[in-house]
């Protein structure tokens, strides 16, 4: 649970400070942008959901989740293993036979007879109802399974009043018509069914992040993140601060344990990572389902968050008896502070098994535990003309460190492992290349040994890109990397020996992955914060990637000064470019994957660098202003920072989410857009300062828009209208987020209301 202090906004305690530095935590999950669980239609009706079937699994049940075993829920409608049902709302008495669409019913309330009696001015009043009931089965359409309740309905929606004075019946009968719609009214539902029987998936719902970035050494490739985001990265609890409840669960699907004994589930948590640390009042709890009570209860098994962080515990824990049964499962389960995305927990190497032993077993396999994030040297990613233009030898990667786990108890002898590379589906070089043992050298002893080894691959001597693949501005190649042990029984599993990489070439210079762990700035009035690259090549800039990240601080309307400055012995020199006070910039927050915002030079202008030079701002006022962090890439020696008239490196050893852009035969410049949308859907908003009325024009047909304020409050939310009515709103800024019917981002922006 995360305590926020308030003074003029809110502030994580849990921000680190170092100096002038400040990280801090991450109010979104960008990149978790999940389908819902059932995909549906708009609207409350269950109309054109897809109900899952899904089929039990059978022990061993294993994932280490370097792939992903989460259900996909992805069905089409025509689709195999998928059928469908229509239900209707008004049936017959025994609700085996629809009621004819062009019957409308009424209840009792609207349908009846009153007869008035005056005597000597006093009225009495008897009621009678209609003499032509009928016994109609009303059904809910709007969840399932459906339920429904026989009614006595009326065809008749109107009510007769007749008056009797004084003995004397008035002659004009009196009919009131109901002029509300029909009580009941015919409805149907279409609801598809998906017969899900792929052994290869484990996990039910989708709250947990499958990912392979948040943990620290982890045993292999990908982890299962909980913390307090939902299953499209946004907090659960907009705004509210103090908000600590249970959040994400990950949830496996039934398991037959019928018949088992000696069932233990195995698994490895480590807290915080990456990611943000939970605290004593936060917790990871483990749960049963239990067939016969048809419920979950505690397992007894649960850790607090005051755990030595960044390491990995192993829990080999008893399923009990009274759970040994058909239709079994397992969950995790957290509390967490559910205002952003904090107080994470990651979970790896989940094994249940039956005939297993009370003690711990050791995992016996050889997994690679990092992905690769380049093979260039230096870069993640570099301008294609600048590198066809340069010496490639020069700059792969002299070495490649692959980062793999033993989790063995002995040493593993090595095996070859291999490198293909591939353009557009085709070995490139003399790829696949053998990883061979190179000996003892360096931090290498030349076996596996137990826990983290770092085996090196002579790269640079062994490949280069070709740089003839392509003529064109952009160029991408598919690589493939896996190792081996010579003893099988030290690896028994295959699935995490292999990791996959596309090296993109484009139009700008990068250091990091392409994702935000932790929102990165520096603090003090016009500090100054610069970012080292050294180009291939002198060239012009026609701009600057940033990639804002929003914390619990809005910050988007501080200003800043776009800045580039030479080198002057490896620290930044001379201003080549700045703003000036009439041509500011301002964080522009994404909340979005990729949600890199583009920002030009003033009059469109392009800006001559040398090979060495520095990109980044001079801040106005003493805020930190949230550039995107990656801890899994580390240039903190390229950070730079400048508060009190000397320059100084960052403390932290990570990279910033920054990437100078130049000019190349690209006709196009990514973040141009508000945000890089799918193909199909294109979105613009505006006017942008609104008054009263915002207009969004979008292709497509199902989509909601909500509207966001600075604490994170949802204050309006409207689903398929184009028009957004602000009048009842406060001036400010406010976060456009615009989703498609299962959750996907298509846009994602700041609005301001004047």
């Amino acid at each position: 649970m995360k305590l926020l202090l308030t003074t003029v906004g809110f502030f994580f305690t849990a921000a680190l400070t170092a100096q002038d530095e400040v990280i801090s935590p991450i109010l979104n999950n960008p990149h978790v942008q999940q389908k819902t669980l059932k995909l549906k239609a708009a609207g409350n009706s269950i109309d054109s959901t897809f109900i899952y079937n899904i089929d039990t699994l059978d022990l061993p049940v294993w994932d280490d989740f370097s792939i992903n075993k989460f259900m996909p829920y992805d069905a089409g409608y025509a689709d195999a293993n998928v059928t469908s049902q229509w239900y209707y709302r008004l049936m017959n008495n025994t609700n085996t036979i629809p009621q004819n669409p062009s019957f409308i019913f009424c209840d009792s309330s609207h349908a009846y007879h009153d007869s008035i009696s005056v005597v000597g001015g006093i009225p009495t009043t008897s009621t009678t109802y209609f003499t032509t009931p009928n016994q109609v089965w009303v059904n809910e359409l709007n969840t399932y399974p459906v339920q429904g309740q026989l009614r006595t309905l009326y065809q008749e929606c109107y009510v007769l009043i007749d008056s009797i004075i004084d003995g004397i019946p008035d002659p004009d009968q009196d009919t009131v018509f109901y002029t509300g719609s029909p009580d009941f009214v015919q409805d149907s539902a279409n609801v598809f069914f998906v017969d899900y029987t792929n052994p290869n998936t484990i996990w039910v719902d989708i709250y947990a992040y499958h990912n392979y970035r948040y943990a620290v050494n982890p045993w292999s490739l990908g982890v299962a993140t909980l913390d307090g985001v939902d299953e499209n990265g946004w907090p659960y609890d907009w705004g509210n601060t103090s908000a600590h409840e249970s959040a994400d669960v990950l949830t496996s699907r039934p398991i037959n344990l019928a018949g088992k004994i000696n069932v233990y589930l195995t698994f490895l948590y480590q807290a915080e990572g990456y990611g943000n640390a939970p605290e004593v009042e936060d917790s990871l709890i483990l749960e049963w389902w239990l067939p016969d009570s048809n419920a979950w209860f505690p397992s007894g098994w649960y850790t607090l968050g005051a755990v030595t962080n960044d390491v990995w515990d192993t829990v080999h824990y008893a399923v009990p008896t009274a759970a040994l049964d058909n239709g079994f499962r397992f969950r995790f389960r957290n509390w967490a502070s559910t205002s952003g995305n904090l107080d994470h927990w990651h979970i790896d190497y989940v094994n249940l098994k039956d005939n297993d032993l009370p003690t711990v077993s050791n995992f016996s396999d050889l997994a690679i535990s990092e992905p690769i994030h380049s093979i260039l040297d230096t870069y993640t990613a570099v301008p294609w003309d600048h590198f066809i233009n340069a010496i490639a030898s020069e700059k792969m990667l002299d070495e490649l460190k692959v980062r793999v786990y033993n989790s063995n108890i002995t040493a593993t002898n090595y095996a070859n492992g291999g490198l293909e590379i591939r353009y557009g589906g085709i070995l490139q070089g003399g790829s696949p290349y053998v990883l061979a043992n190179p000996g003892i050298t360096g931090e290498w002893t030349g076996n596996w040994e137990v826990g983290m080894n770092k085996y090196p691959y002579a790269l640079a001597s062994n490949y280069t890109f070709d740089q003839g693949v392509t003529a064109g501005p952009q160029a991408a190649f598919d690589i493939k990397l896996n190792i081996d042990a010579a003893v099988s029984g030290s690896n028994i599993y295959d699935v995490n020996d292999t990791t996959y990489l596309v090296q993109k070439f484009d139009n700008y210079y990068s250091y990091d992955d392409g994702s935000a762990e932790a929102a990165y700035g520096i603090t003090g009035s016009h500090a100054l914060l610069a970012y080292k690259f050294t180009a291939y090549e002198e060239d012009s800039l026609t701009g600057v990637l940033m990639h804002w990240v929003p914390s619990v601080d809005d910050h988007s309307d501080k200003a800043f000064l776009l800045t580039i400055w030479d080198d002057n012995a490896g620290q930044p020199g001379n201003i080549i470019y700045q703003d000036d006070y009439f041509n500011t910039h301002h964080p522009e927050y994404s909340g979005a994957i990729n949600g890199f915002r583009y920002y030009t030079f003033m009059n469109g202008q392009y800006v001559d660098v040398p090979q060495t030079f520095y990109v980044g701002w001079e801040q106005i006022e003493s805020v930190s202003m949230n550039i995107g962090l990656d801890w899994n890439t580390d240039n903190s020696d390229k950070i730079f920072r400048n508060t009190s008239g000397t320059w100084a490196t960052s403390s932290y050893d990570a990279s910033i989410l920054m990437r100078p852009v130049f000019s190349t035969a690209l006709n196009y410049t990514l973040g141009t857009d508000e945000e890089k949308q799918p193909e199909e859907v294109a979105v613009t908003v505006y006017p942008n300062p609104a008054d009263d009325q915002v207009t969004i024009r979008i292709n497509a047909t199902d989509f909601t828009a909500v509207l966001i304020d600075i604490s994170g409050r949802r204050v309006l939310s409207v689903t398929n209208e184009t028009q957004l009515d602000l009048s009842d709103l406060n001036a400010g800024i406010y976060i456009i987020d615009i989703r498609d019917a299962n959750g996907v981002s298509l846009y994602s922006g700041k609005l301001i209301k004047e």
